[in-house]
């Protein structure tokens, strides 16, 4: 068995300017100084892109956009950081826009849902059929049936689950906010690559 892996250290930073405050995280005190600029870029890239998203909805107008980000995850070298930006277009209706990043800290690899999973596993109908279940029992109406989630569906890990979340107003009403699964690891170990993250995650107590 090898050895639990003490979380990366991290510092928050800043973007601002007169229509713009974000704090966003980056990973500090690691030894590989390379990998940690990497792994940092990757971070703040996403941040960027929430940001321009965000004016992309609002051409014609001016946008003020604050954001903010939470760790799920630091342990058994894995970050998942999950950053939510908020555009203000002063009269139209605000649009919040939520992205996670998951990142294995001792290669910088990031992990899309499809790196999770054995690729003759059927997870993502499995997965589907999870959270459409998990929806209904919520009592959230959907614009229409859930046919499938995609292989880079949004998603993070926070202790022993799996979280699959949706964008605002992409499967529901704006109302509904951001809707999400919440799904134990030992659900789908049957699925899981072994040795990949997931596993990593559930066999430590």
């Amino acid at each position: 068995m090898g050895l639990i892996k003490v979380p990366v250290g991290i510092e928050t930073n800043y973007v601002i300017s007169t229509t713009t405050y974000f704090t966003y995280p980056m990973v500090v005190g690691m030894k590989d100084l390379r990998l940690q600029y990497d792994i940092n870029r990757k971070i703040y890239n996403l941040m960027v892109n929430i940001i321009n998203e965000l004016r992309q909805f609002g051409i014609g107008r001016e946008v003020y956009i604050t954001g903010f980000y939470e760790i799920k995850t630091n342990e058994r070298n894995l970050l998942c950081v999950y950053l939510n930006g908020l555009g203000d277009f002063h009269g139209a209706h605000p649009v919040t826009i939520v992205r996670t990043i998951n990142i294995d800290i001792g290669t910088g690899k990031i992990y899309e849902l499809n790196d999770l999973f054995k690729p003759d596993s059927n997870y993502l109908t499995k997965l589907t059929n999870i959270i459409a279940k998990q929806l209904k029992e919520k009592d959230i109406p959907l614009f229409e049936e859930l046919k499938t989630i995609s292989p880079d569906q949004d998603y993070y890990i926070t202790d022993k689950s799996l979280i699959i979340y949706f964008q605002q107003a992409e499967i529901a009403a704006y109302v509904y906010g951001f809707p999400y699964a919440t799904i134990p690891i030992f659900e789908v170990d049957d699925m899981i690559i072994e040795n990949g993250i997931l596993d990593k995650m559930s066999i430590f107590g």
